[in-house]
């Protein structure tokens, strides 16, 4: 069975990932079927982590105002920060790996398996809620962590942040585009294909673009592709080494052709022998040199035009080589510059889209906040006002915003 493997940004709602309200895109018939691999309380979890280090910071602190009471609530309040993550993995879709069908089973199988490994992978998100839900469209899992990063030099040594947790897992950002919550996603991913294809799938990849290629398919591609490259560069160094080889020697032939017109016929120079014997303006001596001179001067001119045969001969062996090599460089440069033009597209709405899911998810997570407080204070007759308000303001994405998602997964699949 060929099926993609999909990632992406969740919102974090504790209450739909628990089923404390069920939302239009579930069967609750099928409910109990959901796997719960973990549920923590993440207040505890924050004392848990936290407590040691914010003591230690606060101990550190000699005026009230600058120590931190709460960390959670200080981190709730943060611009910067959020309470926790959420990431989304799937295999396949709703019409090849659909819940209640064979493949369902199997691809709910491989998701444990990934998640059961998740922390030992990821030593730096804690994770506190983990759930397979099987009461949707396809089987997929929610894995909330909180990020913790260790022997910081500012604020807490020990403390929540995104980015300095990943990168002491080994993942950093290269840009705007590049980020490292892109870069750990992809390596998250590559683990669950490789768990995928033990259970038997056969995981392809692209987006419609091109054909769908199996993993060895599509790493021969890549290979090509990095040959063809490596192809081009030598390419370009052989006839760059060519071209300058042409220029000094044209140099030459320049320089040499301009000491061929000053050469001269000694055959011309009759010298008159005076009466002390001596040749008027030169020794004989110097006549002498000067036909030796003229000799050599022979034997150059016959140099010279073998070099000019060679130099023209190379002519032709550039001028043939640049045109068979010119097609396939044009070719592979295009090939090259289309992917690199892809991939940037690409990077820039992955960068966008995650950006918006960021802001969203810090908002719907206030939104939880908020309405689990009047939960808990609101009288019980108020409560299922509450449960329907939770349903219309934090619904779960429409099922199939693409045509092939058993889920909406944000267009992070590989």
């Amino acid at each position: 069975m060929a099926v993609k493997i999909s990632g992406m940004m969740g919102t974090g709602s504790m209450g739909h990932n628990n089923r404390k309200f069920i939302t239009e895109n579930v069967d609750p018939a099928r409910t109990e079927q959901n796997i719960t691999l973990c549920r923590e309380n993440l207040k505890q979890v924050y004392h848990e982590l936290f407590d040691e280090a914010l003591a230690e910071y606060n101990a550190k602190k000699t005026k009230t105002r600058d120590k931190i009471p709460d960390y959670y609530r200080h981190i709730e309040k943060s611009k910067q920060e959020r309470l926790f993550h959420e990431v989304i993995f799937q295999i396949g879709n709703k019409d090849n790996c659909g819940c209640e069908t064979p493949e369902g089973e199997r691809a709910a199988a491989a998701l444990k398996e990934f998640a059961e490994a998740f922390q030992e992978r990821n030593p730096h998100l804690r994770v506190f809620n983990s759930v397979i839900h099987m009461d949707e469209a396809t089987p997929h899992i929610h894995i909330d962590f909180v990020p913790v990063a260790t022997e910081q030099k500012r604020g807490l040594a020990k403390r929540v942040s995104l980015k300095q947790a990943l990168a002491q897992q080994g993942f950093t950002g290269q840009s705007k585009r590049q980020t490292e919550w892109n870069a750990w996603v992809n390596s998250e991913k590559l683990v669950l294909e490789q768990i995928a294809q033990q259970h038997s799938f056969e995981v392809i990849h692209g987006d419609g673009g091109r054909p769908h290629m199996s993993l060895p398919e599509y790493k021969e591609a890549a290979r090509e592709l990095e040959a063809a490259r490596q192809e081009i560069e030598a390419a370009r160094a052989e006839v760059s080494e060519l071209q300058a080889e042409k220029e000094t020697l044209q140099g030459t032939v320049k320089e040499l052709k301009a000491a061929k017109k000053v050469s001269l016929d000694l055959e011309r120079i009759k010298p008159e022998e005076t009466m002390m014997g001596n040749i008027k303006g030169v020794t004989l001596k110097e006549i002498k040199q000067l036909k030796a001179l003229a000799v050599r001067g022979a034997e150059a001119e016959q140099t010279v035009k073998q070099q000019v045969n060679t130099i023209e001969l190379q002519k032709a062996q550039i001028t043939s080589l640049e045109r068979q090599l010119r097609p396939s460089i044009q070719k592979r440069l295009k090939e090259a510059q289309e992917l690199s033009d892809l991939k940037d597209e690409n990077m820039a709405l992955e960068y966008e889209l995650n950006r918006q899911k960021d802001l969203m998810a810090r908002l719907m997570q206030r939104v939880e906040a908020a309405l689990t407080f009047l939960e808990e204070k609101l009288p019980e007759q108020f409560r299922p006002y509450v449960q329907r308000a939770r349903a219309h303001i934090m619904p779960e994405p429409k099922q199939e915003h693409r045509h092939d998602r058993g889920m909406s997964m944000g267009g992070m699949s590989r």
